[in-house]
């Protein structure tokens, strides 16, 4: 064979040697691409995935920070407020001390007050015998046109004619009485800081009304 079929030879098979060669790097190319923009794909969607997930768990945080803080906010209210209801209390046992030291304060009369307090626990007694224990104070000022007084009181008050007396020892308390009875071994408390104690909670709630009004 001459040597131009030989050279013409492999130029033939050095052209499909070439071509085939192209055809495989086109394809490893569309390959490596096709491949590259998968992982890139799914490098993003993880991407997004991870962001979507730290969102939610950064609001999840955000609202137990907000809602912690709003406890907080009104556990410190509700302290402010008790304080307030507590020094209320505290001012109005304050005013009864002085009201029943002086007799009168405010255009309010401590007899009257003393005198009411007696009558309703006497209709709250069955027996027609009552002791009256009082402070010291108030034991020296009861004369005996001040028992005939508050008799006639409590029998009007109750419709019934109840011996009233004095008890021989005095008691510990800013004012009030304690009214006993000495048939039916009854007590009725009716002390002034009693009193007021039975009464904080069923208006404490129109005391925090009267100082916040519609803040609670």
């Amino acid at each position: 064979m001459s040597d131009k079929g030989v050279d013409k030879i492999i130029s033939h098979i050095k052209a499909n040697v070439d071509r085939e060669a192209s055809e495989v790097l086109r394809k490893a190319h569309e390959e490596a691409e096709s491949i590259k923009t998968a992982a890139q794909q799914k490098a993003e969607e993880e991407v997004q995935r991870i962001l979507s997930y730290a969102e939610r768990i950064a609001a999840l945080e955000g609202q137990r920070i907000i809602a912690e803080k709003k406890l907080e906010v009104r556990r410190r209210k509700m302290d402010a407020q008790e304080e307030a209801i507590t020094a209320s209390f505290e001012a109005a046992t304050k005013f009864l001390e002085e009201l029943a030291a002086k007799g009168e304060q405010d255009n309010l009369v401590y007899k009257d007050i003393l005198f009411a307090l007696v009558a309703s626990a006497c209709e709250i007694v069955a027996g027609k015998r009552v002791e009256l224990a009082l402070n010291k104070q108030d034991s020296g000022r009861f004369d005996e046109k001040m028992m005939g007084e508050l008799s006639h009181l409590v029998k009007k008050k109750t419709g019934k004619d109840i011996s009233l007396s004095l008890a021989n020892t005095t008691i510990p308390c800013l004012g009030g009485v304690i009214v006993r009875d000495l048939e039916k071994q009854l007590e009725v408390d009716n002390t002034l800081e009693s009193k007021l104690d039975r009464l904080r909670e069923s208006i404490r709630v129109d005391v925090a009304k009267l100082l916040f009004g519609d803040e609670l």
